[in-house]
């Protein structure tokens, strides 16, 4: 077991149960061989590893939807990526948040700086209920079932494919050959708006990073990131 030894550089660091804020002036430090966990999502690094300010860990009981497919009712983002990091990431999850998925099916999701969701195969403790995997680079954390995973492979962006202006802090314009159904997503995966329409008014969306998936007829995806700013 991890002895937990944590130093935190401190200016503000407020902890409300399901969040930790990191002000600006603060910063957090993990010990090599120690852990610390942020109500259900535990860090364990194999070498120090420091969490610099400002950033938030949120936890959402609202699951990530991509598409037709949902994550269990456990989400964690963060605000500003852990990048870099090279130990564990022990995720814990209740019966009651499956959402009809099997245990025997869970994978672990996790959000990449590039917006696109990876499943990978964890190992899970059915007695703790938790899934335990080596991440380096994250955004968020969630799981899903590993036959509808949130896995979207999008599609090289063809010339006859496009968005403008991105970054916009008004109209985002939707350049294609042929209709295109457009679903606009948060970072952490849960859905803005759906739409037909060839334009999208950001005007009313707060600053931020947002995926917009475009499906065709033939159910091909093409995947944009967009920067509201």
């Amino acid at each position: 077991m991890f002895k937990a030894i944590v130093i935190f550089l401190i200016f503000s660091l407020v902890s409300y149960g399901q969040i930790i804020s990191l002000s600006p002036e603060s910063s957090l430090f993990i010990e090599s061989n120690s852990s610390v966990s942020f109500d259900g999502l535990e860090l364990a690094p194999n070498s120090a590893h420091l969490i610099a300010g400002p950033n938030t860990i949120d936890r959402s009981l609202v699951p990530v939807v991509v598409g037709d497919n949902s994550s269990i009712n456990r989400v964690y983002a963060i605000s500003s990526a852990i990048t870099n990091y090279q130990g564990v990431v022990t995720f814990l999850y209740k019966d009651s948040e499956l959402n009809d998925i099997e245990e025997s099916s869970l994978v672990l999701e996790f959000l990449g700086a590039d917006g696109i969701w990876i499943n990978v195969a964890p190992i899970i403790d059915y007695i703790k209920n938790t899934l335990t995997y080596n991440l380096t680079d994250f955004t968020a954390v969630t799981a899903s079932d590993g036959s509808a995973t949130l896995t979207v492979i999008p599609l090289e962006h063809s010339p006859s494919i496009g968005v403008y202006p991105n970054p916009t802090s008004g109209v985002l314009y939707i350049v294609s050959r042929e209709p295109q159904h457009a679903t606009l997503f948060s970072i952490t995966g849960q859905k803005i708006l759906e739409t037909n329409a060839s334009e999208l008014n950001f005007e009313i969306l707060p600053s931020g990073v947002y995926l917009l998936h475009l499906q065709n007829s033939k159910k091909q995806i093409s995947t944009f990131k967009i920067l509201r700013e």
